[in-house]
């Protein structure tokens, strides 16, 4: 079973590197952690659906242009499975520009292991409501979890 462990947690690793490369508003960085299949699809909070490789780096390439953020994951739901791994996560989009005004967003990332490496199949993000922004926030700094 360790070796499963193992396996799992270096899925997680790909989507360390994937806050780390958006931090850095780096789309190679990005881009390198996708399959190398083009099912590959995103959907991006505003609701843009992004479908194969070349639309999401031209559609990435234009938020991050836009809009360069840091992302910080804070509830994190995972489901895995031999090959495949979602991440179900609430996370908060803090923008580069200070003035700008943070987002909450419910994202869910699917990762298949490709080539003895985890690679992004599909990203899904939905901003969270303000009702339901301001509703975690408490339940956040009330150590209750998101979820209580």
């Amino acid at each position: 079973m360790p070796r499963f462990a193992r396996l799992f947690e270096a899925a997680a690793d790909t989507l360390n590197a994937y806050y780390q490369a958006i931090a850095d508003n780096s789309l190679d960085s990005i881009m390198s952690l996708w399959i190398d299949e083009e099912f590959a699809t995103c959907i991006c909070a505003d609701g843009t659906h992004l479908h194969g490789l070349e639309h999401i780096r031209a559609g990435l390439a234009k938020q991050l242009e836009a809009n360069a953020v840091t992302i910080e994951p804070l509830d994190i739901r995972v489901y895995d499975s031999l090959g495949t791994v979602v991440y179900a996560i609430a996370e908060a989009h803090q923008p580069a520009n200070p003035v700008d005004t943070p987002r909450m967003i419910f994202t869910t990332y699917v990762m298949v292991h490709e080539r003895g490496e985890w690679r992004i199949a599909h990203i899904h993000a939905s901003e969270m409501p303000m009702e339901t922004a301001g509703q975690f926030a408490v339940k956040m700094r009330h150590g209750q979890g998101p979820l209580h």
